[in-house]
């Protein structure tokens, strides 16, 4: 343990199925019927400017299906319903939109001049980044919850049986796959594999994270989050369906009915692990670690211990977002269409806007010091803070 820790102190130096659409479509853990927290009165510490908000026509339609905004020099890139869209940086202008076949439920990603996402008919399939035409359609067999970003001539496509599978970014043929086991029933969903250096890394709902060669899908290491635990199948549910973050050579994770853990990436080496139970996920840079869990609590923790440092409880119930970090903020969403700024030194809400009253199931994303936020009616925003 202690050489585990040091590697990752080392590394932050240098720098969440479709078994469950059987009983119910909701992404979200059972409600137990307590109402969620009233918003408390907020006199704010900071002043959050709207730069621009549009309709995208791309709406998430369902609870589970959680489709995030990518963002590249130019573009905003969106999908939900049946179409794909890109949208300008800088005024929310359309730059182009493509209707797709099948319900998007997985994406968006992008590189090496494409956009890839994925469809509820278990289509993965790729769009020309500066048109919008499709490039081909590639059938996985299962329906689409989560794609990689691009690189070195590959995109990985997490699918709702349990599939991981590597395609060729320009011709959609499929070059490897990978398969982890699914429990009787899980969280639908799935987080976004990430990639970093040669690995693709990925979640499954049987409560594992592991790594990828991103070129030959051979497997790398294996990290287990969570098993299953208690009498029921919804206690024994441990999917790891949040973002995860690599930060320098440390990775964090976080599972349902689990832990969230710091990893060494070279060996899959767990340098600490924690008891906090999340579906959304995580962000860090090397002065924090943040999560939301399942009962709405944010917290921020110590990157090299998981020790806490504070918790804001203003949000219980409330559904909140993965937070994401921008400058001295955290910018979490929820249920109800708030964005809530929050100071990370204190863990202090310093500013909320309401964006698409639809409310939000995927976390901002950041450029600058601008978020861009899709709601579940597909309202995209622009907001910075001053």
């Amino acid at each position: 343990m202690k050489h585990t820790t040091t590697a990752l102190l080392m590394a932050l130096a240098l720098s969440g199925c479709s078994t469950f659409s059987q009983m119910t479509s909701a992404v979200m853990p059972a409600n137990t019927g307590t109402p969620p927290k009233a918003l408390k009165e907020l006199k704010p510490t900071a002043n959050v400017r709207t730069l621009w908000q549009v309709s995208t026509g791309s709406g998430a339609g369902k609870d589970y299906v959680r489709i995030h905004p990518q963002i590249d020099e130019s573009a905003v890139l969106v999908a939900g319903g049946s179409s794909a869209s890109a949208w300008s940086k800088v005024n929310g202008g359309r730059i182009w939109q493509t209707t797709v076949d099948g319900t998007v439920t997985g994406g968006v990603s992008s590189g090496e001049g494409g956009v890839f996402l994925g469809t509820d008919k278990g289509n993965a399939i790729a769009l020309d980044r500066q048109t919008g035409k499709v490039l081909w359609s590639t059938p996985l067999g299962s329906e689409v919850l989560a794609v990689s970003p691009a690189k070195n001539g590959i995109v990985a496509f997490r699918t709702g049986d349990g599939n991981l599978q590597g395609l060729a970014v320009k011709t959609g043929q499929r070059l490897w796959q990978q398969e982890r086991k699914s429990p009787t029933l899980s969280l639908r969903g799935a987080s976004t594999p990430l990639v970093v250096g040669g690995m693709v890394i990925a979640g499954f709902d049987n409560g594992v994270v592991t790594a990828f060669d991103m070129q030959s899908g051979k497997g790398l290491w294996e990290v287990t989050l969570s098993v299953p635990r208690g009498s029921s199948d919804l206690d024994r549910m441990t999917d790891v369906d949040g973002e995860m973050k690599a930060l320098g050579e440390a990775l964090f994770a976080a599972s349902y009915n689990g832990r969230i853990a710091g990893i060494n990436m070279r060996d899959g080496n767990v340098a600490w692990a924690a008891p906090y139970s999340s579906y959304t996920g995580v962000d860090a840079d090397p002065n924090g670690l943040y999560t939301s869990n399942d009962a709405g609590d944010v917290w921020k923790l110590e990157p090299l211990s998981g020790n806490p440092v504070w918790k804001l409880d203003d949000l219980e119930r409330r559904q909140p977002t993965a937070p994401t970090l921008l400058g001295q903020f955290l910018v979490v969403g929820d249920y109800q269409g708030y964005l809530h700024w929050v100071n990370t030194s204190n863990g202090q809400i310093a500013a909320r806007v309401q964006g698409d009253k639809s409310g939000y199931t995927v976390a901002p994303v950041k450029d600058g010091n601008t978020v861009y936020t899709l709601g579940k009616s597909g309202l995209l925003s622009a907001f910075n803070i001053q």
